[in-house]
């Protein structure tokens, strides 16, 4: 095979694989000429980018608003990014058929997909996910309760304590709405765009006892993280756990101590009052400390009314 020097040479053309014996390789410079060219090509270029701009400032401007992420113009786009509408705008500038520029309101579009992103990682599953303020049946026993949920405001810090207004006709306090309630909220903070965690207090003591299985990537210190600094924790059935020993008690006062010294809002719900929280939590272990920090904390509301979830039973037709 012949070098590639000789075939360059034998076609004709120059070879520059090869240098000349005593050549010395020079940096390489451009020629006054060679500048010349490119700074008027430059100077061209900002020339023709300062009339389009003054063209598309000048354009007729067309305003759109979407709603919904399906009406999404950018819905198909691999790269779409939805971070880029979080100041609620976008602009896009158009030169067919004619010059225009299209300002979209995006700010519905994007609060909708905030809120669909917080409520998919809030703890809410299957019935939850519809029980919404919006959605609930008002009465006389929850309207007033309902009402002061929907004005909180969980920036100042604060926590709620929902306990069961227990009555003859029922003396447990079951099926007074407050689940109901904590799932309305939850939605009513999601869509705020405030990341928040709902879940049972059963469901808060399965986690961590998982934690210690050796199949799991979870441990206790980050359940406990994940419970102590999201900012809003609904946690529902207070007083529901059973306890062998002083490890559940100290993990709940764990997480209420840490929220309360941070100053990120806890809402409970509970069938009992705070001296009945004090004697299942121990009256001579953390019983006492976990409800006083609770009743310096929060504001308490009560929900009676009749258990909602047992049907009354219909009376037997007389014959």
């Amino acid at each position: 095979m012949e070098p590639i020097g000789k075939v360059l040479s034998s076609l004709g053309l120059p070879n520059h694989s090869m240098k000349p014996e005593g050549t010395v390789s020079r940096p390489f410079t451009r020629t006054p000429k060679a500048d010349y060219d490119f700074e008027e090509r430059f100077k061209q270029i900002q020339e023709e980018i300062a009339r389009r701009r003054e063209i598309i400032e000048r354009a007729p401007v067309v305003n759109k608003t979407i709603h919904d992420p399906k009406e999404c113009p950018w819905k198909d786009d691999y790269f779409r990014k939805c971070e880029d509408c979080k100041d609620g705008q976008r602009i896009v500038e158009r030169w067919e058929p004619k010059p225009h520029r299209v300002i979209y309101d995006v700010s519905a579009c994007f609060k909708e997909v905030r809120y669909r992103e917080l409520i998919q990682k809030s703890g809410l599953v299957g019935i939850e996910l519809e029980h919404t303020f919006e959605a609930a049946l008002i009465d006389e026993h929850n309207r007033v309760v309902y009402r002061r949920l929907m004005e909180w405001d969980p920036t100042q810090g604060r926590g709620i304590y929902i306990s069961a207004d227990k009555s003859p006709d029922n003396p447990q306090g079951n099926g007074t709405g407050k689940s109901y309630a904590l799932h309305a909220l939850t939605h009513r903070l999601c869509r705020m765009g405030i990341r928040c965690l709902y879940a049972r207090t059963v469901d808060f003591l399965m986690e961590l006892r998982a934690a210690y299985d050796e199949n799991t990537q979870e441990s206790e210190w980050r359940v406990l993280d994940r419970y102590i600094h999201v900012p809003v924790l609904l946690w529902d059935d207070l007083g529901k756990e059973s306890f062998r020993t002083e490890w559940g008690p100290e993990r709940f006062y764990y997480v209420i101590d840490a929220r309360v010294r941070l100053g990120k809002p806890i809402v409970v719900s509970s069938n009992f009052d705070l001296p009945e929280i004090e004697e299942r939590f121990g009256i001579d272990n953390f019983g006492p400390a976990i409800a006083s920090r609770l009743a310096g904390f929060c504001k308490f509301l009560k929900l009676g009314g009749p258990d909602r979830r047992v049907r009354p039973r219909e009376e037997p037709e007389k014959q």
